[in-house]
């Protein structure tokens, strides 16, 4: 019995290992609402995903960027700078799925604040 639970708990500890570094998929095109200071603002968000590692691009009204960041379990992190009018403003977004196809967060604007965002697989 004694080998059994020994079993037991390594294959316990095992998949717990792989599960804390396992990560969503955040691939593909994001109709995205960010809530900002002159009201909602949609953009799209489009990612490539390889591994942890994410790329693409983000689009709205103000600007077009090339944003980088990570993905972390469930959670997403972003960084990339807009230029809006000739000053560069540079972003961080920080997000989680709620489920495969949804994703809210916030996006903190350096100087100007954090705005709430949700995001909707496309």
């Amino acid at each position: 019995m004694r080998r059994i639970s020994a079993i037991v708990l390594t294959a316990a500890v095992a998949a717990s290992s792989i599960a804390a570094t396992a990560f969503a998929n955040f691939s593909g095109a994001w109709d995205v609402v960010v809530n900002g200071p002159q009201g909602a603002m949609a953009s799209t968000l489009t990612l490539e995903q390889k591994s942890d590692s994410i790329s693409g691009t983000f689009e709205s009204e103000v600007g077009s960027a090339k944003v980088a960041g990570f993905a972390k379990g469930d959670s997403l992190f972003l960084a990339f700078a807009i230029d809006a009018g000739g000053q560069m403003i540079n972003l961080t977004g920080i997000g989680a799925l709620k489920d495969k196809d949804n994703l809210e967060g916030k996006i903190v604007a350096e100087g100007m604040g954090e705005f709430p965002y949700s995001a909707k697989r496309k």
